[in-house]
C-alpha cells in the first residue's frame, strides 16, 4: 500500500501524503491557500459549488474536458489526474500573444457576474461548452450553464455571451471539418482526433484519452482506497472486504465523511468497461461507472425521457462526475433516475467471482437503502432494451409511449420531491399490450405499480380507460406507500397533495400523447435538446 500520490493543477503537480480518504479536493486547495476569495471554502455544491476543468474520457473513451465540482469530489480520487482552475484559466492564453475566446468573450461583459466564485463558474463552464462538439443548439444552453445560476449572475446577459463563444466555436469546428474532407482525414476529425483550435486543450482531445493508473492508498488513519483497473480485480477486492464501499465518481462520500462505512473504498472509475457504452442491436449495455453526462450524450436521443430525468440531476458538474451505477446503488426512496429506468424495462447486470446474474431494477430494491446484490457482488452494468420498429412489432405492438415527471418544490436538491415514469405499447387498433407505472419518493424504495398495469391489458388508450384507472392507481399507491412508512412523518396537507400527485402525473403523461379520441396537448415546457431546434451556427447556404 502506498501512503502518497500526485496531481496536476494549472500545470503544477501537487503530492499528497498521508490525507484522509474522505478529505475533499476543495479542501485540499483551500489548506494550500489557493482559490482567489477563498472560493475553496465551505462552497455550496447546488448553487455551483467550486468547480475546475478535469481531463476525462466520454462514453467512447474518447479524451474529454469536463467541468467538476472540487467540493464534491475526494481528493484521493484525482489521484494522477490533470485539472486546471479558473484562476489558471486566466493566466492561460491559446498561443503567445493571442487571446483565448472565452476569456475575450468574458472580458468584454464584465457586468454579467459580480462575485469571483460566480465567475469562476462561469469560465469553467464556457471553457468545458467551447470543446464540445456536440453542442449546437441554442436549446443546450440551459445544459451547459446550469450551474452557473446565483442571486449574483445576470443570466440573460451569461446566455448571450455564451451563444456568442460557442457560435464561434462551431463556426470554427465547422471550417476545420471542411479542411478534413479536402485532406481526406473525414473520419479522424468525426472520431476526435484532429486538433481543432489549435491551442492546447484541443490538442489534448485530439491525442490519446487519458488512462487512470491502478492505486492501493491507505491514509494516515489507515483507511484505504483501491483503484483497479479490471473487472477481475475489483471482483477480488470485493471478496477480499465484503464490507467496503463502492464508490465511481463518489460525489456521496463527503456527506458521510465520518461513517465507518468509508474505512474501506473501492472506485470502478478505472475500470474501462464499467465506463463504456456498448450497442448490442436489441439493446445498451451502460456501463455502470460510466458518467451521467456520456450516457446522455451517447444514447439521450434514443431515450428520450431518461435523457429528461439525467438533466434534472443536481448540476452538470456533478453530473459529469455521478454515475449510474452510484444512484442504484445509493438506493435512494426519491431517486430521479430509477422511475425512468423501470419504464424502459431495464436490467442490472451484477457481477462477482461467482458469476454474473442480471436483476430486472423494478424488483432490484429492497426498501430503507437495502438493494438485491450479495456480497461480494458489484453493479457492472444497465441494460437498456431498444424499441425500435423490428422489435415492437415482434412484441406484438405498433407503438410506445415512454415519459418521466418530476414534482419538487424547488428544481434543485434542497427539497423533497416525487418522480413518477410510464410507459404503454399499444397495438395497431390502440389496445395497451403492456404498461409500466413507477414512482419515487413515496415509500421507503422506488416501486412499480403492478395492479394498476394489469388493469390496462387489452383496455383502449382512452379517456374512459383513464378515468376507470385512476381510482384503482390511486389507492394501490396508497396502499404501498402507508405499509412502508413512507407517510408516517408527514402532514395531513402532504399526504393529500402527494395522493394528488399520483393522480395527475399519469393524467398529464396520457394528454401529452396521442390517443384515439384527441391529439396530444402540450404542457409544460419539452426540452429543445431533444427536437428540432435553432443551431448555434448555421454555414452559408445550408438549410
Amino acid at each position: 500500500m502506498q501512503s502518497s500520490y500526485t496531481f496536476e493543477l494549472d500545470g503544477e503537480v501537487f503530492r499528497v501524503d498521508g490525507e484522509p480518504v474522505t478529505r475533499t479536493l476543495s479542501e485540499f486547495l483551500h489548506a494550500l491557500g489557493l482559490g482567489r476569495e477563498e472560493r475553496f471554502r465551505r462552497p455550496d455544491p447546488w448553487l455551483g459549488g467550486a468547480p475546475l476543468l478535469l481531463l476525462d474520457t466520454d462514453g467512447r473513451g474518447r479524451p474529454a474536458l469536463r467541468s467538476v465540482d472540487a467540493s464534491t469530489i475526494p481528493l484521493v480520487t484525482v489521484a494522477g489526474r490533470r485539472m486546471w482552475s479558473a484562476e489558471g484559466l486566466l493566466r492561460r492564453a491559446s498561443t503567445p500573444g493571442t487571446q483565448h475566446p472565452v476569456l475575450e468573450a468574458l472580458a468584454a461583459a464584465p457586468s454579467v457576474e459580480c462575485t469571483w466564485s460566480g465567475t469562476a463558474r462561469i469560465l469553467t463552464a464556457l471553457f468545458e461548452g467551447y470543446y464540445r462538439s456536440d453542442l449546437s443548439l441554442l436549446g443546450q444552453l440551459s445544459d451547459q450553464l446550469d450551474g452557473c445560476r446565483s442571486r449574483t449572475v445576470y443570466y440573460d446577459a451569461l446566455a448571450e455571451l455564451a451563444t456568442t463563444v460557442f457560435t464561434e466555436a462551431q463556426r470554427r469546428r465547422h471550417e476545420s471539418s471542411q479542411r478534413a474532407q479536402s485532406q481526406g482525414l473525414e473520419e479522424d476529425f468525426y472520431e476526435g482526433r484532429v486538433d481543432v483550435f489549435g491551442d492546447e486543450f484541443s490538442a489534448l482531445l485530439a491525442g490519446e484519452a487519458p488512462e487512470l493508473e491502478e492505486l492501493h492508498y491507505v491514509d494516515a488513519e489507515k483507511r484505504r482506497f483501491y483503484r483497479p483497473q479490471t473487472i477481475v480485480d475489483l471482483a477480488k477486492l470485493l471478496a477480499q472486504f465484503p464490507k467496503a464501499t463502492i464508490v465511481g465518481g463518489a460525489t456521496g462520500i463527503p456527506a458521510g465523511a465520518n461513517d465507518e462505512a468509508w474505512e474501506c473504498l473501492v472506485s470502478t472509475e478505472a475500470v474501462g468497461d464499467l465506463r463504456a457504452l456498448y450497442d448490442k442491436t436489441s439493446h445498451w449495455d451502460v456501463g455502470a461507472a460510466t458518467p451521467l453526462t456520456a450516457i446522455n450524450e451517447q444514447i439521450g436521443k434514443q431515450y428520450p425521457s431518461l435523457s429528461k430525468a439525467l438533466r434534472r440531476m443536481g448540476n452538470r458538474s456533478i453530473r459529469n462526475r455521478a454515475t449510474l451505477g452510484g444512484s442504484l446503488g445509493a438506493a435512494r426512496p426519491d431517486d430521479e433516475l430509477i422511475p425512468a429506468l423501470i419504464a424502459l424495462d431495464a436490467e442490472v447486470r451484477a457481477i462477482s467471482l461467482d458469476g454474473e446474474r442480471e436483476i430486472p431494477i423494478a424488483r432490484f430494491f429492497e426498501g430503507d437503502g437495502r438493494t438485491n446484490l450479495r456480497t461480494g457482488e458489484v453493479i457492472a452494468d444497465v441494460v437498456i432494451p431498444r424499441f425500435t420498429g423490428a422489435v415492437l412489432k415482434e412484441r406484438g405492438c405498433q407503438i410506445r409511449f415512454t415519459d418521466t415527471y418530476k414534482a419538487a418544490p424547488s428544481r434543485n436538491a434542497g427539497g423533497d420531491h416525487v418522480c413518477a415514469a410510464f410507459s404503454v405499447e399499444l397495438d395497431e387498433k390502440g389496445s395497451i399490450t403492456q404498461a409500466w407505472i413507477s414512482y419515487s419518493g413515496l415509500a421507503d424504495h422506488p416501486f412499480r405499480v403492478r395492479e394498476a398495469e394489469k388493469e390496462l391489458m387489452g383496455k383502449p388508450w382512452s379517456e374512459d380507460t383513464l378515468f376507470t384507472l385512476l381510482p384503482i392507481l390511486s389507492r394501490e399507491v396508497g396502499q404501498i406507500a402507508t405499509s412502508e412508512n413512507k407517510q408516517s412523518t408527514l402532514s395531513d396537507r402532504e399526504k393529500a397533495y402527494r395522493k394528488q400527485l399520483v393522480i395527475t402525473l399519469f393524467q398529464k403523461f396520457f394528454y401529452q400523447h396521442p390517443r384515439s379520441d384527441g391529439p396530444p396537448v402540450e404542457l409544460g415546457i419539452t426540452s429543445e435538446v431533444l427536437k428540432p431546434n435553432r443551431r448555434l451556427y448555421q454555414p452559408a447556404g445550408t438549410a
